[in-house]
């Protein structure tokens, strides 16, 4: 693969920014992207949802108990979580500054809050607000920001945790998933945590602390004492040592290695420390040194880049709900992540369903399959999903010849071939193909339709 090509993928969702990136250069590639002012207005559909859950509570209260008034109500609410997964799709597809997106994503898994659990769409809204906002920030800003979520702490329970009536559940991921990781700390540091968050509960945008339901009792968190609230807990979970490195691990993980060398966790998570958690230089310069590498192969690709690649390739409308049907199936579900780790990755988003719905998916683009077409229809005609179909075309630079078009698509959607994939590539497209051929639009998207389905194209 073309190493523009392979940055693209690396630091968005597709290749389509392969051309930018060498038009500008790496560097003042990553440079505006990291730069660039992320905008976020809020949907229409949100604005319009209830604001918490008294208001959630009163639309269901409503309707007539048991009647078609409250299956509507019920089916209304899982319409509007359908349209903020949509929504999300919808801008890592349509947006200039894929890189911010990417970021976005990232620590919207790091800080998992879903909307099955949370059921208040608005709330989820404003905890993607916030990652948008201080993504590009100070790390421990953002982990601020995110136990005071009112999504978060719906999600963990943390209303529940009361003085005389502790629940450590956010307590507990503050320290194992979002700053230390399992092993760096003990579990007094979790109780003394979970008493400085007691009290902590819904607010109008945020969490509020209630005076009645905090402990005000002196709490010992890895070696200090005092009075804490959370913000003060972390504080002091900035000053352990594993905190850089945490979090440099996780951030080589879904940029580019499912399996990073311990050196260069080491090395970003010391970077991350010297500049006291900012995160655009953090960003900088691992995008910019590990992007001037060219090791390919060495992370598979989550569903989300597979199927905006494939539409960015195969220049095709999007209809954003049945994109966040398909990443549903490939379990990746948008702000619905399977339990409190988020998506784990890695080998998991290949299993063989998943790399069978892929290839049934890709047949279905290129070749059609009416019963398919009615199966997914049915499925999904509560949720107002338009008509599914599908217009591939490939836009090559050069479609001169077979050798020209194959150099062009294999450069650019697999990142190495053998010869036993050169021999099938040129069964399918024999060296005297005819370019002006009737046919010979269909051929070559059978060409693509072939690499799709290679273990290569998995990759990136």
């Amino acid at each position: 693969m073309e190493i523009n090509h392979l940055n693209s993928l690396r630091l968005g969702f597709s290749t389509k920014e392969g051309e930018r990136i060498q038009e500008v250069g790496l560097i003042n590639f990553i440079s505006n992207q990291l730069a660039a002012k992320n905008t976020l207005i809020e949907p229409e559909f949100i604005a319009n949802s209830p604001k918490n859950l008294k208001q959630l509570n009163e639309l269901k209260n409503k309707s007539e108990k048991g009647g078609k008034e409250q299956e509507k109500v019920a089916v209304d609410l899982l319409k509007l979580n359908f349209e903020f997964k949509a929504f999300i799709i919808e801008r890592c597809f349509i947006t200039e500054n894929p890189l911010r997106e990417k970021i976005n994503l990232f620590f919207q898994n790091h800080f998992v809050s879903t909307l099955k659990s949370v059921k208040v769409p608005f709330w989820i809204y404003k905890h993607y607000e916030s990652i948008n906002t201080h993504a590009l920030g100070n790390y421990k800003t953002l982990v601020k920001e995110m136990v005071y979520s009112n999504a978060m702490i719906k999600y963990l329970d943390n209303q529940q945790n009361k003085n005389g009536a502790v629940n450590e559940n956010l307590a507990r991921e503050l320290l194992e998933l979002f700053t230390l990781g399992e092993g760096n700390y003990s579990e007094n540091d979790i109780k003394n945590t979970a008493l400085s968050l007691a009290g902590l509960t819904f607010g109008l945008e945020k969490g509020q602390y209630k005076p009645a339901l905090m402990d005000n009792s002196i709490k010992t968190v890895f070696g200090k004492s005092g009075n804490f609230k959370i913000d003060e807990v972390i504080d002091i979970i900035f000053e352990q040592k594993n905190t850089p490195y945490f979090l440099a691990e996780k951030v080589l993980k879904w940029f580019f290695y499912d399996q990073p060398n311990p050196e260069l966790i080491k090395k970003y998570g010391d970077l991350l420390k010297e500049n006291q958690f900012e995160l655009k230089p953090f960003f900088q310069k691992i995008f910019v040194e590990e992007c001037s590498k060219m090791t390919s192969g060495n992370q598979l690709k989550n569903p989300l880049i597979y199927l905006l690649q494939v539409h960015n390739d195969l220049n095709l409308l999007p209809n954003y709900k049945l994109m966040a049907f398909f990443l549903k199936n490939q379990m990746m579900d948008i702000y619905d992540q399977p339990n409190v780790k988020g998506w784990k990755g890695g080998r998991d988003w290949l299993t063989s369903q998943i790399y069978a719905e892929r290839n049934m998916f890709i047949d279905f683009i290129i070749d059609g399959n009416l019963k398919y077409e009615k199966l997914l229809n049915k499925r999904l005609e509560k949720f107002d999903v338009d008509s599914i179909h599908f217009k591939p075309t490939l836009k090559l630079k050069n479609t001169t010849n077979a050798r020209a078009i194959l150099e062009e698509l294999t450069q650019k959607l697999i990142f190495e071939t053998d010869k036993e994939l050169d021999d099938e590539l040129n069964q399918l497209l024999k060296y005297d193909f005819d370019p002006k051929a009737e046919n010979a639009e269909k051929v070559i998207l059978k060409v693509y339709q072939f690499l799709a389905k290679t273990p290569e194209f998995q990759l990136i």
